[in-house]
């Protein structure tokens, strides 16, 4: 957005039309869902000789866990996973469309062929990818309309920009109607990004939990929750 705005402003100090300058945020905000947790693995030797061996056993226990928090976990895993699948495509689109801070006519068809063959390609495997993404969970897949919405609002502000590229007489009302498509798609993928930092907040008794269950057994379970840190 930088670039849209950058360009923007030189066309209106050049072309005397008016630029409008935008700010949004069109990578993944830094408020995203923590599904870490550290596990403190003591040897059973540092333990106190007076510590009874069902101290653990009687105090937490599997029947203690909601069964259907522990279905709705795997699900929201499930859905991180097939996430994390298409994020490369995201970036790769957004690593060239940033190549340049701004157009000009001195690196206009440069621009035209970035997004003729990396931005839009890549956008449009993202997108399709993000629409066949089917969340097990109701609450998961109303939030992840958003993302879907999100990402075909801005595909259509990278095609919109493409066509004002494409013509050697760069139509300042095209860049603008692309700078507002990219601006509404950016405002609907932070709301998904904070609805689902929201959402995993119930996961939170699993991984406290998890903490205690472990922090004295020499067992370590072999995946841990996943988070949304994972892959942005």
């Amino acid at each position: 957005m930088r670039k849209l705005w950058l360009t923007l402003t030189m066309t209106a100090l050049f072309a005397g039309s008016t630029g409008l300058a935008a700010t949004p945020s069109f990578a993944a905000n830094d408020s995203k869902p923590d599904g870490s947790y550290a596990m403190d693995l003591n040897d059973d030797a540092t333990m106190g000789s007076d510590v009874e061996d069902d101290t653990y056993s009687d105090d937490y226990s599997l029947d203690d866990i909601d069964p259907e928090l522990l279905k709705e976990s795997d699900q929201y895993d499930t859905y991180l996973n097939g996430l994390g699948d298409l994020l490369e495509y995201e970036d790769k689109a957004w690593a060239a469309y940033n190549t340049n801070d701004y157009v000009s006519s001195e690196n206009r068809k440069q621009e035209y062929q970035l997004m003729t063959y990396t931005v839009i390609p890549n956008y449009i495997k993202f997108v399709s990818g993000l629409k066949q993404l089917k969340p097990e969970n109701a609450e998961v897949a109303k939030i992840h309309a958003q993302y879907v919405k999100g990402a075909y609002t801005e595909l259509e502000g990278f095609m919109l920009y493409k066509k004002y590229v494409s013509s050697a007489k760069m139509n300042d009302q095209l860049l603008k109607k692309a700078q507002a498509k990219l601006t509404a798609g950016s405002a609907l993928v932070e709301q998904f990004y904070s609805d689902m930092d929201e959402y995993s907040v119930r996961f939170d008794a699993l991984y406290d939990y998890g903490d205690e269950v472990y922090e004295d057994d020499s067992s370590v379970p072999d995946t841990e929750q996943g988070s949304l840190d994972d892959f942005v």
